[in-house]
């Protein structure tokens, strides 16, 4: 009796080594490359099984953790997804509304969620000012993209009213240029 209790957990011990070296877990990986600043849609990402280690426990588990969040950094092609990698999207603020901008030609874009000043030296209220700002609490809603209309690239903004119609008006003038960051008090 005992011999055969001593070979039964033999091989209860036997199968739970072979059941730990092959366990896995899925992992949300990127299915490409995810620029920092992007909106995840479920392209971006899948979901594989990988061989279960510490290590990776703290990773996203799901693809639906991933998709339509805002990406907090520049990942690359089959990383896995860690929650700090991952943001929440921005939403509109109150009093807030959101329009299309067209920065200056040589403008590096922002990444979304970015707070942005908005600047001109058009639409001024004192005309002898070189450089005025229309804007100092925009915030970056999505990644610039190609006007249709235009031809020109945007980028959607969220700004208060008063601020978007200085902004709408002053981009029929001459260029806007935005600048990274609110105004210190």
């Amino acid at each position: 009796m005992l011999a055969a209790v001593c070979a039964a957990l033999g091989v209860i011990c036997a199968l739970e080594c072979v059941l730990s070296a092959v366990a896995t877990q899925p992992v949300v990986v990127a299915e490409r490359g995810i620029a920092r600043g992007t909106i995840i849609t479920a392209a971006d990402v899948r979901l594989e099984q990988v061989p279960d280690h510490a290590a990776l426990r703290g990773a996203l588990h799901a693809t639906s953790d991933a998709v339509d969040a805002l990406a907090q950094v520049d990942v690359g092609a089959g990383d896995v997804l860690l929650p700090s990698m991952v943001g929440t999207r921005p939403t509109v603020p109150e009093g807030h509304t959101v329009i299309d901008v067209r920065l200056g030609d040589q403008q590096e874009p922002f990444p979304t969620g970015t707070s942005i000043q908005l600047a001109s030296v058009v639409g001024c209220d004192e005309p002898e000012t070189t450089l005025c700002t229309l804007s100092t609490q925009a915030v970056v809603m999505a990644a610039a993209h190609l006007d249709d209309a235009t031809g020109m690239h945007v980028t959607p903004v969220a700004m208060p009213a008063d601020d978007a119609v200085r902004v709408l008006a002053a981009q029929n003038e001459g260029p806007i240029i935005a600048v990274q960051g609110r105004p210190q008090p």
